[in-house]
């Protein structure tokens, strides 16, 4: 019994040693050694293709571009308390949302003003102005604080 558990221990190492590259001589060390450097140098391009950004926190389609929410139709990044102009025939004279504590503020053309947070997922709902004609649905996407993706489109 002594014999057959002695005879796989050598058979392990000498497969251990060929597979590390230690067993062709002080040549054959070097070799294996710089082969990762091919990783190495494609991942240092990488970051330069996709941009840098919190992992899994989303892209917005719209950018930072505010404008493009003037019709009620939009995805944008804020990174701090926005104005957001809308059109007339959501019934809001000022429209903001704010980062921090993802807060949609707004005041109305006849006077008065509000702020409404959805306080659970999915962090969405709508709301029309008093003199809006058509409603207009706001969701946050992602929030972390700091920085927020926000979703605004036409309701019905």
């Amino acid at each position: 019994m002594d014999r057959s558990v002695t005879r796989p221990v050598p058979a392990v190492i000498l497969l251990a040693l060929t597979a590390a590259g230690c067993g062709s001589g002080s040549g054959g060390d070097q070799k294996p050694r710089e082969t990762p450097v091919r990783p190495t140098v494609a991942a240092s391009r990488t970051p330069a293709r996709t941009p840098a950004r919190t992992p899994g926190f989303p892209q917005a389609a719209d950018g930072k571009n505010v404008r493009a929410c003037h019709d009620g139709s939009c995805e944008i990044l804020v990174t701090k308390r926005t104005k957001i102009p809308l059109d007339p025939r959501f019934g809001f004279k000022t429209f903001s949302f704010d980062p921090s504590d993802s807060t949609w503020r707004y005041t109305y053309p006849i006077g008065g003003s509000g702020r409404l947070k959805w306080l659970e997922p999915p962090y969405s709902g709508s709301w029309v102005g008093p003199t809006g004609k058509q409603q207009l649905v706001m969701t946050v996407v992602a929030s972390d604080g700091s920085k927020a993706v926000i979703s605004l489109r036409p309701g019905k």
